[in-house]
């Protein structure tokens, strides 16, 4: 009794103390603690707290301006916050969703993310960022965390195995949009470039300059979009009647890349191999790398076709042909995709796009 007693005492003298923003933060300040004191309704506050900014500067609520000034001035002086989560919660939208790539720092990612946060923001939505890491369990904790901010939908980049939990968020019947790789799954929306494609325009383009040992250095990562580039590879050389020349290096993906890079070229040279596709701008780098340290030339020494841009390719003379995928492309369909899946009017949930090779 006396312990209770004291704690009370003693939170009472430090309250005379507290600050008006501090005692927000000690007692939740509400929409009715802002209507009592500025003598108005709480419907009023409602208006006033939840109105948008016209393109005049005033607020866009059918409330006085004079009155909704001073409803502003009180809920600032009482600390009033706003709650989105019970706000999303009461009206059943959040206007936010969630996009989880493998490493929103790979420029790749970083650009379409970037392009993706400008054209939610131009419809009204606020976007979660995140990276899985290429860890299945990761990106199961991302998916379980922003499913708890009632995120509206998803737009990832899966890794491998992360089937089971993708399927977590369609339990929860939350829209998703796959881009760049496959899972398994009708309910998912997909915005894919066509890899295999790709991965042939590469090869075919070195073939029609004469290079008869055509080779390709990837990761052993398996995920669809790199398989599907090696798919596309080997379709060339076999069209081409080189089936005997085709050959695939897999490097592990990580600091032991550049080494293990450096000994497929020598050896390569040996071989007389004439070029090499390299599809993804990591693996060209390592390859750059590679060519620096043992002294070979681009593409005196070998002949490259490389993935999505990069300042090397342009600093090389001559600059090296590589082949681009359609980042503002891939941003604008997934966004429109996923917003069709919102509303339930879906058309069609399979977007094919197409890459380009700048020789």
């Amino acid at each position: 009794e006396i312990s209770s007693s004291l704690a009370i005492v003693l939170i009472d003298i430090h309250d005379d103390a507290v600050p008006d923003t501090d005692r927000a933060i000690m007692k939740k300040i509400t929409i009715r603690d802002v209507a009592r004191e500025a003598g108005v309704s709480v419907t009023l506050v409602s208006f006033v707290l939840n109105a948008k900014i016209g393109k005049d500067g005033h607020l866009d609520c059918p409330v006085n301006p004079d009155t909704a000034t001073r409803v502003l001035k009180v809920a600032k002086q009482l600390g009033y916050r706003r709650n989105n989560a019970a706000a999303s919660l009461r009206s059943g939208r959040s206007h936010t969703i969630a996009v989880i790539t493998s490493d929103i720092s790979n420029p790749f990612f970083a650009e379409i993310s970037r392009n993706l946060e400008n054209i939610a923001y131009k419809a009204g939505y606020t976007v979660i960022f995140a990276s899985s890491d290429e860890s299945a369990e990761k990106l199961g904790h991302l998916i379980d965390t922003v499913i708890g901010y009632n995120v509206e939908g998803l737009i990832v980049a899966p890794c491998v195995g992360s089937e089971g939990v993708l399927a977590r968020a369609l339990d929860y019947n939350i829209p998703t949009v796959l881009i760049d790789r496959e899972v398994p799954g009708d309910e998912f929306g997909r915005v894919m470039v066509d890899n295999v494609d790709a991965g042939r325009q590469a090869t075919e383009y070195l073939l029609s300059k004469g290079h008869e040992r055509v080779e390709m250095i990837s990761y052993t990562l398996d995920i669809t979009s790199l398989s599907e580039r090696v798919n596309g590879y080997e379709k060339a050389m076999a069209d081409a009647g080189k089936a005997d020349y085709i050959k695939v290096h897999k490097v592990e993906y990580g600091p032991s890349a550049r080494q293990n890079v450096a000994d497929i070229f020598s050896d390569a040279q040996s071989r007389g191999v004439d070029a090499f596709v390299l599809p993804t701008k990591s693996i060209a780098i390592q390859a750059f790398t590679a060519s620096t340290t043992l002294g070979f030339k681009v593409p005196a020494d070998f002949d490259l076709v490389c993935f999505d841009e990069s300042d090397i390719y342009d600093i090389n003379k001559p600059a090296v042909p590589h082949v681009v995928q359609p980042l503002n492309e891939i941003a604008d369909q997934s966004f429109a995709l996923l917003q069709e899946m919102i509303k339930g009017d879906v058309q069609e949930k399979n977007i094919p796009l197409k890459a380009k090779l700048i020789k």
